[in-house]
Parts: structure tokens; sequence; C-alpha cells
């Protein structure tokens, strides 16, 4: 399923148009709240640091873990021994689930304490004492378009560089935070401009709606070689996906167009979705991001004819200067909403006896897709590690009982939760949904602003389907490079959260079901497990880890979902 196209694509727009719209001013409210904020240390973070975070126990600066987002701890002070020994350091209820979401990854700062700067959805900005769980100052941004009150969006995580915190906000900015006060520093607007064209307000009209969970990007803007790079969401509401680079004081640098006119048929490229939503990956080797791409839209693809680049996969382009570089689709032309938001994970290893620079990802269609991170060529497609029946069935219209079964469901494979990576053992570690559906299609027209633009007629997810193994979701172990699964956890709930390794072989993943589980990472064996949010939590966040030298201690921290509880484990070293 891997596209390679020859000639590079008129996919950059031109950034002085965006300079002609507001794109310094910022839509909405800050609300700030300062508690003991002596506690944080002062020091810049500088772009070693983050070139050097996924080599060092005492803090976790960037939110895969490194530029290469695998989510690895590189210590060896938690291990299969001692991960029994891990036990409640701290926690906390927050907000008034499920108002808000719970799908964070912290950033832990260096220092005597270390600082978390932590995320809840909508648009909360919280900095922590990361020793004892205290708020030392909290940030709210109320963006004017709003949040739906019924699905809360969910609010990923920041970035940290210099002396500010970075967060996306609802409203398709980029907000620059002092951390040690909690006050604005600066604004980027990514909405005063698009398809080509100034807003005539604060930001362009048929990006004024009201945000919903699954069409936030929420995720923390990367922050390499100089600029701050994002994408933009929504892609069941007739948008046109874009990904920015904006300098470290907020100023337009590129913006790459993900629904490249010149491969679409007609107008269809201008509500064809290709939003890039969830955080990309940097190889440092290559200077090239990563960008997950989601569906096309709408959903059923009659009405935009061909492979719809770069929809439902992953886009590489340069750092410097966004020029294209390769992309890949797991689902071309797309019609099952198998997009692909798990960030890619980058790494070297052997491939029959070269060694190979490589970029894997677990997308929503089930397989480990495994590319070579020069040229995007394909080097391996996994063995399926949720189970697949009837794919690629093309759905028929508007009569529901005469569509067929289908798995992967609609919501994966996996959907946005990062996996993560143990180089030593070559194992990817993923969780996935594994449920069957079937959909049919109605003829839908786009009405701007914020008006759904899917074309689901009828859709069904609970009727049994006797080839389906009754479990809902999988944690698995898998050699991207081989595409042998090495194991499989099945549960009777959804695994839905990110995952974490540890260079010692033990890997966090948790589920719906409440359970936090520690596994021997190469074998899959349970090593540990608890119930962070009770019987009623839902594992949804992106476990962390971090060494505190001062008290010779292993941190390891998730957040629960529906109970909204926030739990700091630690274990003495």
């Amino acid at each position: 399923m891997n596209r390679m196209l020859q000639n590079e694509i008129d996919h950059r727009e031109d950034v002085e148009v965006i300079r002609e719209g507001p794109y310094q001013e910022k839509p909405g409210e800050s609300n700030i709240e300062q508690f003991d904020t002596d506690q944080i240390t002062e020091g810049e973070i500088t772009e070693e640091h983050l070139h050097e975070t996924g080599e060092r126990t005492d803090n976790w600066l960037i939110m895969g873990g490194a530029y290469d987002s695998q989510r690895r701890y590189p210590g060896d002070e938690l291990n299969p021994e001692n991960v029994g020994d891990l036990e409640v350091e701290w926690e906390f209820e927050h907000g008034d689930p499920p108002m808000t979401a719970y799908q964070n990854s912290p950033i832990i700062v260096q220092g005597d304490p270390p600082i978390m700067y932590l995320t809840f959805g909508p648009d909360e900005l919280h900095a922590l004492n990361a020793r004892t769980g205290e708020f030392l100052w909290s940030h709210i941004y109320e963006p004017t378009v709003g949040a739906s009150p019924d699905t809360a969006p969910a609010e990923r995580g920041a970035a940290v560089f210099c002396d500010w915190v970075i967060k996306s906000t609802l409203d398709l900015g980029v907000m620059a935070v002092d951390r040690y006060t909690g006050e604005d520093v600066w604004y980027y607007n990514g909405a005063c401009a698009y398809r080509g064209e100034p807003a005539d307000d604060l930001m362009h009209e048929e990006l004024m709606w009201e945000r919903s969970r699954g069409t936030t990007s929420s995720w923390p803007p990367l922050i390499y070689d100089g600029k701050i790079m994002k994408g933009s969401f929504g892609g069941e509401y007739g948008v046109s996906g874009f990904f920015d680079a904006i300098s470290l004081e907020g100023e337009p640098q590129w913006r790459v167009n993900m629904t490249p006119e010149e491969e679409w048929v007609g107008d269809s490229w201008k509500h064809g979705g290709a939003t890039a939503w969830a955080s990309g990956a940097v190889d440092v080797e290559t200077d090239q991001v990563i960008i997950p791409s989601a569906n096309a839209a709408p959903w059923y693809g009659t009405v935009r004819p061909g492979w719809n680049p770069y929809s439902a996969g992953k886009v590489a382009v340069s750092t410097e200067d966004g020029e294209y570089r390769w992309h890949h689709q797991d689902a071309p032309h797309d019609y099952w909403d198998y997009d692909s938001p798990s960030p890619a994970l980058v790494y070297t290893a052997e491939v029959d006896g070269e060694e190979r620079r490589l970029a894997s990802w677990a997308p929503k269609s089930g397989w480990v897709h495994t590319v070579d991170v020069e040229t995007g060529q394909l080097v391996q497609r996994s063995e399926e590690y949720v189970q697949h029946h009837n794919m690629w069935t093309i759905p028929g219209k508007e009569d529901l009982n005469k569509m067929p079964w289908i798995m992967p469901w609609l919501g994966g494979g996996t959907n946005p939760q990062p996996s993560s990576y143990h180089q030593e053992s070559q194992t990817m570690v993923v969780t996935g949904h594994n449920e069957p559906w079937r959909w049919a299609w109605e003829d839908t027209w786009y009405e701007p602003p914020g008006e759904g633009f899917s074309g689901i007629a009828e859709l069904e997810t609970t009727e049994y389907l006797e080839e389906w193994n009754g479990f809902h979701g999988v944690v698995a172990g898998i050699d991207p490079v081989s595409g042998e699964v090495k194991w499989q956890d099945w549960h009777d709930d959804v695994a839905r959260g990110g995952t974490l390794s540890t260079a010692s072989g033990v890997s966090f993943a948790g589920t719906r079901g409440g359970d936090f589980i520690a596994y021997d990472t190469e074998t899959g064996e349970r090593l540990w497990a608890d119930q962070p949010g009770g019987e009623d939590g839902e594992v949804d966040g992106s476990p962390v880890a971090w060494h505190d030298p001062y008290e010779e201690k292993v941190f390891v921290f998730v957040s629960t979902q529906q109970s909204g509880v926030a739990t700091a484990y630690s274990v003495e070293v």
C-alpha cells in the first residue's frame, strides 16, 4: 500500500499570506493562578538539553521521550527484579470527568525538586512539584470558539524550551507560557489564514467551530533546530489539513498543505481532511519531521477519486523549509477512517545484513508498518496484532443490514496512543482496539462552519460476529523489522493509552478496564499491575518515568480517564 511519488508536489503555501493575517493576536482568554512558584528552579532548557533528553534519566523533555519518539526510559534502575516494588507516591483527582479528558503525557524538567508540566483537556496547563504532586501554577485558556461539554477534547501534552512551556490550543494556536509563573509570553494564531486566504477577523470563518473529542489536535508542538512545528485537526468537519512551522518567537516559517491541490481531483482537496492532529517524530540524522496524517473526507470516497495524498499515513518533510521528502499511505483512498495518528518511532536496525535507518508505526489498520526513513520505501508490514475480517470491503449506501462486518473497528488497531520501542530486544510495544463494526454511507454536503462532513448513514458496533475472539483490546510486543508478533495479551476492555519501555526490559501499558500493567518487554509476562483509578478508571494517559537523584527514587506517572485520577508511583533505587 505504499505509493512513492516521483515528482515534487506543490504542497507548501505562501507564508506571506499568514503574515497578512492577525497571526500574533490571541482569540481567547488566559486565566492564571499562582501558588508556591518559588519551588521552580531557574535554568533555561536549551536545544542541547532536548537532544540529550533521551539519554538522561532525570528528565523527560519531549512527549515521545526524545526526537526518535521511542518513549524509552534509558536507565536500568527500574527493572524486572524491582518493578514489583512500585508503590503509590502521590495521586490526586482532577476536574469533573468526563468533562475533561485524560490522555496526557507530562514533561519532567530536572531540578530539586523536578517540575512536571501537565495538561488536561480542554486547554489546561499546570506546573507541579513532580516529587509531591503539589500544584505550583495553573494556566487555563478559554478559546473563543469553545469546546463541547459532552465530548470534551483531550489535551495530550506540552513542550519546553528556553524559559517557556509551549502548548497547542484548541483554536489552532501555539502559546508560549513563562515556565516559572504561568504567565503568557507570546501567541501564534494558526487560524489567521486558511487555504491561502487571510482571515477577515481573528480566525478564518471556516475554522470557527466548537471543538469536540475526535477532532482536536492538542498534541505538543515539536521544537527542533530553531523551529516549532504543529498540525491541524477536524477530519470529520470538511477542512483541509495543514502543518505549520514557526520560529522560536512565534513568527511563521512554512506551512505544508496536507491535501495538495494538484494531486486531488477537482475541488475535493478543499474538504479532503488529511489533518495532522497528532504529534510527529524527528529524525535528527536526516533533518526531517515525520507527520501523522488523518482520514480523508468525507468517509465515502466516490466524491474524491484517486489516492488522496497525503491522507491516512505518514508524510516526511524537511524541518528546514517543509520540502517534501516522502509519504506512505496505510489506507490509500481511505473509506474506513483508518487514519494513522499514532506517532512514528525512529531507530537504526539491521535489515538483510545492512544497517538502515527506519521508521515504524502502529496505525488503525492493525499492522505495524516499517519504512526506510530516507526514502519512505516499505521495508516490512508486520503480522496483524488485532483481528482482521473483511478488510478493505467497500461499504454500501444506506442499508446497514446488507453491509458486511469488518475488523479492525474505525478506532483501530491503534488510534492516537503512542507506542514504545525497546531497541535491545528489537521489540515495539503497542496497544490495540479489537472490535467488529459495519457502516453504511449517505450523501452529504459541506456546510461551514463546524458541521459534520463524514457521510455516515448508520454505524453498528455491538452485534456478535462469530469470527471475533470476543476480546476488545490487546497489548502486543512486535519485532518491527521481521514483522513477527512476539506476544499478545488480550483484554476484555479496550487498550487505549500509550506505552512506556525501559532499557532494562520493562514495559508499561493500560486498559480502559482500569488495569495498569508492567510487562517483561520481550516475553509479555506480567510483572506487576495496579488499578490507579479504581474499577471505574480508564488508563488513557501515556506513562512516563524519571529518576529523582535527590530522593534516590524512580517515578512512573500515568493518568486515568473517567475517575480523573493522576498517579505517581515510585520505587527506591
